[in-house]
């Protein structure tokens, strides 16, 4: 085994052992505290009804509320997510303090920037990661989503392997305890054609027994010329009905996707701005077909001492084909040199988590603890091909001649990624004002590189111990001001000069920061003030042929957020974001000291509202949102491009009845003409979306 065999089952027997002991040592009936609610219960905390959340329970693996929550965690709520009218999980978390999302324009995958560092690859869903490897190429459907987390700063001491930045979570929808059927029909800007359905059945008008199933089908053509993207996606789930003390549900998905990437146009020294944003340098049909089946299950024993088991489990299977058309090399308009990037992957990932839990209530001193172990295993089968082709004229463009310069030399590596974790969480309330958490994990990593075609073997383990220390001082039931101090460890899979596998990724911060509540916990928020730094950064060398290890990255900097229903009619959000800092400040490259991280503005905000005519919700509503991005850069050796801010501003309305309703939504409102960002090699230009007009008619019963 490649982890300390008798270290994990010693701990393994020992959480057993306690909860057995636990078990016998009362007969009192079963009275879960606060902290210990099922887990299939984590969309109750988020619900419809709610536009600030109070919790945050699938990602926290508690039901401590945000406000006693030493850690800036973004919840966007279903309320939210249906105001903001996303297609994409990176659409949703615009606007969200900290994060820089889409990046890379429009090429189909998820990509999101956290506190100043890259996170496209920390995704989770319901707790758990959904993908290991670097190579995302992921794009999780949204319409199955009841939340969504954004977990800011090192998360390695709750789920193990985790760059510095942050993680997002995604929360499913479940089966609710009353039976209803709605559906969805939107048509908009470039051929959108979608449509949705959610039916519940609830026989017993509870959550046990009750099955949920949601799907959506979309086709929609992209401002660039031969883009599209189309998604067809069905979830259902079903919770079993057990006795008092048990509870599991079960869901089951599959997604497949079919597109062409929109891929910008060459930077070119400023002269990509003589081209229009609709223009292709590609080859219509050369896109990427995805499919996702992903199988999970949450269990939970409630011990008659109040002791609490759950286990949380999932297997994601993903088979990625591409042969998208790309720009190759550094280019000058109006000659774009291209090639076909061929791409195979198949990836399959195993995640589970055991925990045990339990409140211990000492009179003026409560006592939380958590103790676990989570595992998991993936196997990545990565072929690529890089062939040369034709160039492209910008000024003269033709299609449908492709013809192959040189066929590039292949590659095919079998990733495999395992690691097992034990974690301890212990949170102290003293007097119902000091909040003090103390939590440590200590995990034992494996990296196994296979390369198929030159018959190679590479291997790297590794453990870590990280850690998180916090104080928190409820000075009432409005101010919470905090201090917390984290820890992150970051496997990696890529290959140095040598051939062998370079060194783990390290990451810190020390974050300060005030939580902040009020109208009865309608309004819900935090400011808070961050030193983050992450150590052993991995990135490819300028020939392309190797990684290496830069140093390190510094992020520092201020965030502000709040969720708010003022009253029964109006709603309101507001985040704002300073990075002053966020730069290399070590590496073995001389020139890249000193320099600010891709893609991180220095400053960003949004502010949106909704607001109903009558208290309940029914009849007419109107909204209307900005956001503002600052000016970013974009570098890669020589390469560099400077990205001017932009505000946008965002308008929609609609009218609900009992049984049905229609909104019109429109996003861009004045067209601003604008720069999302680059790709990772600072060459091409990515313009954002133009204005985009939404019809939704919805049915409900």
């Amino acid at each position: 085994m490649w982890f300390n065999k008798s270290t994990l089952a010693f701990s393994v027997l020992a959480l057993m052992a306690t909860a057995s002991q636990a078990q016998s040592d009362s007969d009192v009936e079963k009275t879960p505290s606060i902290n210990q609610l099922p887990v299939i219960t984590i969309q109750a905390e988020n619900s419809e009804k709610a536009y600030a959340a109070q919790k945050a329970s699938a990602v926290l693996r508690s039901s401590a509320p945000l406000f006693e929550t030493a850690q800036s965690i973004s919840v966007l709520t279903n309320q939210q997510l249906e105001q903001k009218q996303a297609k994409t999980v990176a659409e949703a978390l615009d606007g969200v303090a900290g994060v820089t999302s889409g990046q890379y324009g429009r090429r189909g995958w998820d990509d999101f920037i956290i506190r100043g560092q890259i996170s496209s690859s920390q995704t989770y869903i319901d707790g758990l990661r959904v993908q290991a490897s670097d190579n995302v190429l992921r794009a999780e459907d949204i319409s199955g989503l009841e939340s969504i987390e954004v977990v800011k700063g090192p998360t390695s001491v709750g789920f193990g392997l985790a760059l510095p930045g942050g993680l997002v979570n995604l929360t499913t929808k479940r089966p609710q305890a009353e039976s209803f059927s709605r559906a969805g029909l939107s048509y908009g800007s470039y051929g959108l054609k979608e449509g949705t359905f959610d039916i519940n059945y609830a026989p017993n008008e509870t959550e046990k027994g009750a099955f949920r199933v949601v799907g959506r089908v979309s086709d929609q053509d992209d401002p660039t010329d031969y883009v599209y993207f189309k998604n067809q996606y069905i979830a259902s789930s079903y919770n079993f009905d057990l006795d008092d003390k048990d509870d599991l549900s079960v869901i089951a998905s599959y997604q497949h996707r079919d597109y062409i990437r929109q891929q910008g146009i060459p930077y070119s020294n400023g002269n990509y701005k003589k081209y229009s944003p609709s223009l292709f340098f590609g080859e219509p049909g050369y896109g990427y077909d995805v499919d996702v089946y992903r199988v999970g299950a949450n269990y939970a024993h409630y011990f008659d001492n109040d002791w609490t088991f759950k286990q949380n489990f999932a297997v994601t299977k993903t088979d990625t084909k591409g042969n998208a058309i790309l720009a190759s090399g550094t280019n000058t308009l109006p000659i774009i040199k291209r090639a076909i990037n061929n791409q195979d992957k198949q990836d399959t990932n195993y995640t589970l988590d055991n925990n045990l839990q339990r409140n211990f209530d000492f009179g003026s001193v409560s006592y939380d603890v958590m103790a676990g172990v989570d595992m998991m295993r993936e196997r990545s089968d990565y072929y690529r091909r890089t062939d040369t082709i034709n160039d492209f004229n910008a000024n003269n463009p033709s299609y449908g001649n492709v013809s192959i310069k040189k066929i590039g030399a292949p590659s095919q590596e079998i990733t495999y990624s395992q690691y097992a974790g034990l974690y301890l969480r212990n949170t102290i309330k003293i007097d119902d004002r000091w909040i003090i958490g103390l939590s440590g994990r200590h995990d034992w990593t494996q990296v196994e590189i296979d390369s198929v075609l030159k018959n190679t073997t590479t291997k790297n383990s590794d453990n870590a111990f990280t850690g998180n220390a916090s104080v928190m001082y409820r000075i009432n039931d409005m101010f919470a001001p905090y201090f917390s101090y984290s820890t992150s460890f970051m496997p990696v899979t890529d290959s140095g000069e040598n051939g062998t596998l370079l060194n783990p990724e390290e990451g810190k911060q020390a974050e300060v920061g005030i939580k902040f509540q009020a109208l009865d916990q309608r309004l819900q928020g935090y400011m808070a003030y961050y030193d983050l730094t992450r150590k052993n950064v991995t990135e490819s060398d300028a020939s392309g042929n190797f990684s290496i290890q830069t140093g390190e990255q510094v992020t520092q900097g201020f965030e502000a957020e709040l969720a708010a229903t003022l009253t029964e009619q109006w709603n309101v959000s507001a985040t704002y974001s300073y990075i002053p800092t966020a730069k290399v400040t070590e590496s073995v490259i001389a020139s890249e000291i000193g320099k600010r991280t891709n893609h991180v503005p220095e400053n960003a905000g949004s502010l949106s509202t909704q607001y109903y005519f009558s208290p309940d919700k029914l009849g007419w509503n109107i909204g209307a949102g900005i956001r503002y991005q600052g000016s970013r850069t974009a570098q890669r050796n020589t390469d560099f491009v400077y990205l001017p801010s932009y505000t946008l501003i965002d308008v929609n309305a609609g009218y609900d009845a009992e049984s049905w309703g229609a909104g019109l939504s429109i996003k861009n409102l004045f067209d601003k003409e604008y720069l999302a960002g680059t790709t990772p090699n600072a060459q091409l230009v990515n313009w954002g979306d133009p204005m985009m007009v939404r019809l939704n008619v919805k049915f409900k019963y």
